[in-house]
């Protein structure tokens, strides 16, 4: 797969562990988990579907016979070191198999094998997916997407060079600029650093309006606590201060940005 199929998966994945961690609810509460974005974030791993008695186990075989298994109910518990045949006596008991003293001590204790539920058991789930993505790249692959994005500025496709910019955002691991020091239709992506006093700031600072298709570049890194914030940000968005790359520039500078990268650069 190419590196541009292989950003998307990765978005992909982030996007259904966000989605399920949501659904869970806050911890002690009742929550019902939106099962359907689990199974599909599951389906990014080495775990297998394993139906049993009246439950929607996962399977990561580690060893014969023993490995991992994910319970697909609300409580989502993932379990280790153990068997599809341990879980089951143990979530789904039969009645003949709850007179046995061996059996009881196990129903009702699970400490020995529990790892994780709740929203450890997706971050868990979420990085056995990301373990299969591949993120190496070389020149090529981001040449080839800093191209595209160029082609699409060029044609006005906003959806297109959004895009673009997304996956750059996500090799580049920029983060989204706070809603205080967004202006007009501008998404706005940067580095996030610590300014001095603890604040929070960005720089690089890419920008980009969907409806008049500009895309600008401010290089400085300004702390979003600094009066500066309010002159510089929307002074080159309005095209009242000249910024330090503009259409074309900001995908050589994205590329370029990337191709400095310690590699793999992420999962």
């Amino acid at each position: 797969m190419s590196l541009k199929e292989n950003l998307r998966k990765k978005i992909l994945i982030d996007s259904l562990a966000k989605t399920v961690s949501q659904s869970i609810g806050p911890s002690g509460g009742p929550h019902k988990i939106d099962k359907d974005s689990m199974r599909k974030l599951i389906s990014f791993t080495s775990f297998v579907l394993e139906k049993r008695r009246d439950l929607e186990l996962y399977f990561r075989g580690l060893e014969p016979g023993m490995g991992e298994v994910l319970s697909l109910d609300n409580e989502l518990p993932l379990y280790g070191k153990t068997s599809l045949e341990d879980v089951t006596v143990r979530r789904s008991p039969e009645l003949k198999e709850m007179v046995n003293i061996r059996n009881i001590i196990k129903i009702l204790n699970v400490k020995d094998i529990l790892l994780c539920n709740g929203r450890d058991a997706v971050r868990y789930i979420q990085d056995r997916a990301l373990e299969l993505v591949d993120l190496s790249f070389d020149e090529k692959d981001v040449d080839d997407l800093a191209r595209e994005g160029v082609d699409a500025l060029v044609g006005a496709d906003s959806e297109g060079v959004m895009e673009i910019l997304e996956l750059f955002v996500e090799l580049i691991g920029y983060s989204s600029v706070p809603a205080a020091v967004l202006v007009n239709d501008y998404v706005m992506y940067g580095s996030t650093q610590e300014a001095p006093g603890g604040s929070e700031a960005f720089g690089p600072i890419i920008m980009y309006n969907d409806r008049t298709n500009i895309l600008r570049l401010i290089k400085q890194t300004i702390s979003v606590d600094d009066p500066i914030a309010n002159v510089k940000i929307p002074g080159v968005a309005l095209g009242e201060i000249e910024p330090d790359a503009a259409g074309y520039e900001v995908f050589e500078f994205l590329k370029e940005a990337s191709l400095k990268l310690e590699r793999p650069t992420l999962h």
